[in-house]
């Protein structure tokens, strides 16, 4: 298993897991500002282990930066190119899932919210085809 340490307290983590030290907010956004359908996936099984799933087929490395700048940085947000609120029956489709790090993560949410988002998204499907064409290649 990968892990990390926490930059805020030091503590070494599996990749994909949150900290106890951090800010309560997230709770608290959970519980008043997401839609309870999206709040039960997230909190499901099925969710973290495909969760888990993709942060090992992309290594715990925010993909994004390590294609566009070559940069390494770990990930342990999983992000939903094609969001759940627009389309459902995406929400476990793994070419469908990138593993970025929390900042990339807030970027690209930031960014959608623009008139380039379909540029991201074709962006970030191409690096998750690169990312399953690198992983058949060692089968």
């Amino acid at each position: 298993m990968i892990n990390k340490i926490c930059s805020r307290c030091g503590k070494i983590l599996p990749v994909g897991e949150r900290c106890s030290c951090q800010p309560a907010y997230r709770r608290d956004y959970n519980k008043f500002r997401r839609d309870k359908k999206i709040q039960q996936f997230r909190a499901s099984a099925e969710w973290r282990a495909m969760r888990q799933q993709i942060i090992e087929r992309d290594n715990g490395t925010d993909q994004y930066v390590l294609h566009t700048t070559g940069a390494l940085r770990p990930g342990f947000s999983v992000h939903h190119i094609i969001p759940l609120s627009e389309d459902w029956s995406q929400r476990l489709n793994p070419n469908n899932l990138i593993c970025l790090s929390d900042d990339t993560h807030a970027s690209i949410e930031y960014r959608y919210k623009t008139k380039h988002k379909e540029s991201i998204q074709q962006e970030l499907f191409a690096i998750v085809n690169q990312v399953t064409e690198r992983g058949h290649q060692g089968d």
